[in-house]
């Protein structure tokens, strides 16, 4: 099973487009995403989810997509919230991807030092748009040669 940690940032279109990008680029299409959620932003949240969830059914999963509530400023929960979550799937034999794109920084480094050092994650997946001039818009309507999906893992070895 392809498990996806991503996170809500200050875009919902990040949160979409990195997901389409990985799709695109990276064939990694999720059966379960975990959605790490700032407190008071569940709503936002549940938009982002909505339209994850018909990407993911186009490309023929059927996700299981669950909320984690997070205090986006609080490091070590963020930390012991992902350990958990990764180290629960990866007992279960799962493929495990973490996407950095849309969250804010403080989120970001909490997720990635949570699976560093035990190499729990096999991808972590970034976007990299060259410009934010259009960056909320859908995936496909983003030049795509400003757009450049990143597998870091695998980029650096």
């Amino acid at each position: 099973m392809r498990v996806l940690i991503t996170m809500m940032g200050p875009s919902i279109w990040g949160t979409f487009n990195s997901i389409w990008a990985m799709i695109r680029k990276f064939e990694y299409i999720a059966d379960r995403v975990y959605v790490l959620t700032p407190e008071g932003d569940r709503s936002r949240a549940e938009t982002a989810t909505k339209m994850m969830r018909v990407l993911l059914e186009e490309h023929g999963s059927k996700p299981d997509i669950q909320y984690v509530e997070i205090r986006g400023d609080d490091m070590k929960e963020v930390v012991s919230k992902v350990r958990k979550i990764a180290e629960e799937e990866k007992a279960s034999g799962n493929s495990i991807a973490l996407d950095v794109t849309p969250g804010r920084k403080a989120v970001v480094l909490g997720s990635v030092f949570a699976g560093w050092e035990r190499k729990l994650f096999d991808h972590i997946f970034y976007l990299y748009l060259e410009s934010l001039l259009n960056a909320s818009r859908p995936h496909i309507l983003i030049p795509m040669s400003i757009q450049h999906p990143h597998d870091i893992i695998k980029e650096a070895g």
